[in-house]
């Protein structure tokens, strides 16, 4: 093996460098290349990231280097005739999070609320109501949820939001009258101010998961959307969610308030329970709301 005098002189000042750096280990890289006019076998300095090589070395000359083209590079210490092009393009839902430059390929990242997954950026998964979010999405791994503990509850489907503790309804010097479960807060009597993303102060929320979670049958959802909405079967058909019956009551009973120009009652809703011959569980409702007076007030 033979050092040509330029690689030895470029070894040398590299070596003197890190002489006064005590943290400084590398040298520069070489390869071997056996010199064809010659045949002997030399050592030759590689081209840093950012060029490639023009000319190897001789016993008297080092290896030539020049910088990349626009739109190439080389990320290694190398011998590559030529630099390799910038081939990453970002597609849909990614952004430019590092440009092409004479060292590094272009790189592409999701952008927020998607995670790369079989080369394509897909959603963040939602958290179910009863659900919370344990380990947030990042562009590189989906949403993991896990299921509200004793104590805690999530009402929404959500990316972000953990589960939230029940509220404390004795250190607000207020009375427990409904208790929370997964998927919804504490019930503190009086009802307090506050609202949902619906619009529901946190008794309406509270009532309407009563209402909701009371097994209706398909007919009887039938016949209380059309009860409340005054839409015909064909109507209620087209909205039909197959397999989300909880939440087609929920969107039923929080349109039918919307729809209402005045205040209205819980008595009201007791009224069109009945209409639609769900006598069982308008007495049900009627026990555990009515007689404590709660009032749903219009939006």
């Amino acid at each position: 093996m033979h050092l040509s005098k330029a690689c030895l002189l470029s070894l040398a000042s590299v070596l003197i460098v890190c002489a006064n750096q005590a943290e400084c280990q590398q040298t520069v890289p070489t390869y071997q290349h056996r010199d064809q006019e010659t045949g002997q076998m030399l050592t030759c300095s590689r081209c840093p990231p950012g060029k490639h090589m023009v000319k190897h070395c001789t016993g008297q000359d080092d290896t030539l280097c020049a910088p990349c083209l626009e739109n190439h590079y080389t990320q290694f210490w190398n011998y590559v005739k030529k630099c390799l092009y910038c081939n990453t393009f970002c597609s849909e839902n990614q952004y430019t999070k590092q440009e092409c430059n004479s060292t590094h390929n272009r790189v592409c990242e999701c952008r927020d609320g998607y995670f790369l997954e079989f080369e394509f950026c897909a959603k963040h998964k939602e958290c179910d109501p009863g659900f919370g979010v344990k380990i947030a999405g990042t562009p590189h791994m989906d949403t993991q949820c896990e299921i509200c503990p004793d104590g805690f509850y999530s009402s929404i489907s959500s990316t972000t939001e953990q589960c939230k503790r029940h509220t404390d309804c004795s250190a607000l010097d207020l009375k427990l009258d409904v208790p929370g479960t997964s998927l919804y807060d504490n019930l503190c009597g009086p009802c307090q101010p506050g609202s949902s993303k619906e619009g529901l102060s946190k008794c309406e929320e509270i009532f309407f998961y009563f209402v909701s979670q009371q097994n209706l049958k398909q007919r009887q959802i039938f016949s209380i959307g059309k009860t409340l909405l005054n839409l015909p079967r064909a109507n209620i058909l087209e909205r039909w969610n197959k397999g989300q019956h909880q939440q087609q009551v929920m969107d039923y009973l929080i349109e039918w308030k919307r729809k209402q120009k005045k205040s209205i009652t819980v008595e009201m809703l007791v009224r069109a329970l009945k209409k639609s011959k769900m006598n069982k569980i308008a007495k049900k409702v009627t026990k555990k709301f009515v007689q404590r007076r709660y009032t749903i007030s219009s939006i």
